[in-house]
Parts: C-alpha cells; sequence; structure tokens
C-alpha cells in the first residue's frame, strides 16, 4: 500500500527581520549550550526555513549501529519550536507525528529543515524534513503547535533561583516575543 504524504511542503514566509536567539533556555535539552547531555543544536535561518545539523553520536543509538527514533524526535521538535521563535509566537507542542522513511546510522550527519506549513488562530502547522549526507530524506515530521501567552510559564518560572532567572534573559525580557 502506498505511504500517504506526511508533509503538506507549503511554506509561509517568515517575517522581514526575523531573527533567531542562539538559545532561549541554556539548559534546553535541545539547543541549550550549558546542557552538556543535550543535542546542543545551533539552529539558523535560511530563507523561509529554520535549519541544524544533527551529527549521531554514540548515546543516541536505538537499535546496533542506528540512530534512537526518541533522539531524533526531541532534534525535530526543537528545531520546529524555533520556527514558532522566528515568528515570534510563544507556543507549545500540542502533537508531535514523525515518519522515519529509512535508517539513520550512527556517525552520520542529518540536516533539518523545518517551516511554517499553515497557521490558524492559536494553531501552527509546522513541518520539517531530515536529509542524509546525500540530500536523501530519510526523516519527515510535522507538529501542531499551540500559541501560549507568557504566563503558561509563570508556575514553573515561579521556582527558579534569581540565577536561573536571570540566565532567561532573552526569553523574559520579551526580545524575542512582543
Amino acid at each position: 500500500m502506498p505511504r500517504s504524504p506526511l508533509l503538506t511542503r507549503a511554506v509561509m514566509p517568515v517575517p522581514a527581520g526575523a531573527t533567531l536567539p542562539p538559545s532561549l533556555n541554556p539548559d534546553c535539552l535541545g539547543c541549550g549550550p550549558e546542557n552538556e547531555h543535550g543535542l546542543r543544536m545551533q539552529p539558523s535561518l535560511e530563507g523561509d526555513r529554520v535549519v541544524a545539523d544533527l551529527h549521531l553520536v554514540p548515546w543516541m543509538a536505538g537499535g546496533p549501529g542506528v540512530a534512537h527514533g526518541g533522539a531524533l524526535a526531541t532534534f525535530f521538535d526543537e528545531l520546529m519550536g524555533y520556527v514558532a521563535v522566528v515568528f515570534r509566537v510563544p507556543a507549545v507542542t500540542a502533537r508531535l507525528e514523525i515518519d522515519f522513511l529509512r535508517p539513520v546510522l550512527i556517525g552520520a550527519r542529518v540536516r533539518g529543515e523545518a517551516w511554517l506549513a499553515h497557521r490558524e488562530g492559536r494553531r501552527l502547522l509546522i513541518e520539517a524534513a531530515g536529509m542524509d549526507a546525500n540530500g536523501e530524506v530519510c526523516v519527515e515530521a510535522r507538529s501542531l503547535y499551540l500559541a501560549v501567552g507568557l504566563d503558561h510559564f509563570s508556575e514553573a518560572l515561579a521556582g527558579l533561583s534569581q540565577e536561573q532567572l536571570a540566565r532567561l534573559g532573552p526569553f523574559r525580557a520579551g526580545e524575542f516575543y512582543p
């Protein structure tokens, strides 16, 4: 039976002057530069897409010699989350779908690209694709993100020390969210 496509491949244009912070949270599992156990991804903006590379190291293994689906899911969730940041929308993942089209080997590099496919009110449909070194698509992902107010994080922020709060500078200062 033929596989039904996961992605629409529709791409909404990024707002003029859009930028990406290196990280909103230094301890973030996906992009936190201070998280020694994290992916430490470094996303960038290329046209209307957020892109980043993931080098699959041994601790990301699932089956023998292949990447764990959870490691790839974390990478794509983080990458797609940055699309919401580009659009200056605080948002959280409501649903994440991934199609693993072929095995991704440990030691390989995956180039991820993510984009906003559709927005309706609070709902952002964000899509992504991962390519191997030959440019072949090995992973497709899509997520439904829901826009939230910054008060969504107030309970979590209330439990942090002043030092921890200071390290969340751009997030708390409204530098990336209006």
